[in-house]
């Protein structure tokens, strides 16, 4: 028997054994945890994650394309060295090492930046996760404007939208870190093709009590006092802007509930469903992401289907290539701040 096999069937052992209360791979995160996760960055959060799982996972496989010695992957080295996988700065053979990892039964993540892990392979996700459905976590680090001074190359503003095109992918955008390693966890107990956008914004800990990572289901992270009359659903960590643009809204007299994303495929069709029959004025998405083929289309093709739906204000980053600068920088002239969430939404309201 091949190492790779042997390594695949202690994996399932581990995946069975898990039911030792703190719900590790099971996806759940607590709330001491996500106190603890939120003073992380997210490559911290993923390294840290990596190596509770190579403790209880003896075929957990990271296959790196050279950035692995920034995701905090010390410890997991050090109890699974076999178990990490650098292939240089090659993201190509990065996924087709990953893709042949996991069909041998290892649980297997491969981490490298956002805009990397989907454009460059864009090929070998799609025939590999796509159509072979090779049970790979895919991870994108520094995803949107993070890396902005690196210029339009480092900028992952497609990678939704290239994403949730392959069939059988799965496309994940956790709000916080707390949220991140919930969905680490579950990718972990359950593998299968998946999209893990992660970048570091504002450091806000949407989840003080826990979490466990619901795949395709939305959750309300803010309620206006009475019946809201706009509905801001946002994914990924600008969520938090969309809360505090909420709370803005509200010192106006413009009640405002955010709905958090987690997933954008598959997208809650049933959340979408109740906004389109739930008689509010205005349903604005919110995404650090392209206004192009990411959450905003998502919505908007679902509100179509429905017929007389509400109006739509899709905010996001322009259709264009940005100029190098910081992420603050980027995310303001785009109207992404929480202030500039809310003067569109009140110039919406009033148009």
């Amino acid at each position: 028997m091949s190492s790779a096999c042997a390594r695949g069937e202690k994996n399932a052992v581990a995946t069975v054994a898990s039911a030792d209360g703190r719900g590790a791979l099971a996806g759940a995160v607590t709330a001491e945890e996500s106190a603890r996760f939120s003073a992380m960055n997210p490559k911290q959060v993923f390294g840290e994650v990596m190596g509770e799982l190579a403790e209880r996972d003896g075929g957990l496989s990271v296959v790196v394309s050279d950035y692995g010695r920034r995701l905090n992957l010390d410890h997991m080295r050090e109890v699974l060295p076999e178990g990490f996988v650098q292939c240089g700065i090659a993201e190509q053979n990065q996924v087709e090492v990953a893709a042949a990892l996991a069909n041998e039964g290892l649980t297997t993540f491969a981490p490298s930046y956002a805009t990397f892990i989907t454009g460059r392979v864009y090929d070998q996700v799609r025939v590999n996760l796509g159509m072979m459905r090779s049970p790979v976590a895919l991870v994108g680090v520094s995803a949107g404007c993070e890396s902005g001074m690196l210029g339009a190359s480092h900028m992952a503003l497609e990678d939704v939208s290239l994403m949730r095109g392959v069939p059988n992918m799965e496309v994940f955008c956790p709000a916080d870190n707390a949220e991140l390693a919930s969905v680490l966890r579950l990718l972990a107990a359950a593998p299968r093709p998946a999209y893990v956008r992660t970048n570091t914004l504002d450091g806000a800990n949407l989840h003080p009590d826990g979490t466990t990572a619901a795949v395709g289901r939305a959750q309300r992270v803010f309620s206006p006092e009475g019946a809201p009359e706009v509905s801001l659903v946002a994914t990924g960590t600008i969520c938090s802007r969309a809360v505090e643009a909420a709370r803005l809204l509200a010192a106006d007299g413009v009640a405002a509930e955010v709905l958090e994303m987690l997933t954008v495929k598959p997208l809650d069709v049933a959340a979408v469903d109740a906004l389109a029959a739930g008689g509010r004025r205005l349903v604005a998405t919110v995404e650090e992401h392209s206004v192009v083929g990411g959450l905003g289309t998502a919505v908007a093709e679902r509100l179509l289907e429905h017929g007389g739906a509400p109006a739509l204000l899709r905010l996001g980053m322009p259709d264009a290539y940005q100029n190098a600068d910081s992420q603050a920088a980027l995310l303001e002239r785009a109207g992404l701040t929480a202030a500039g969430i809310a003067a569109r939404v009140r110039e919406r309201l009033r148009g």
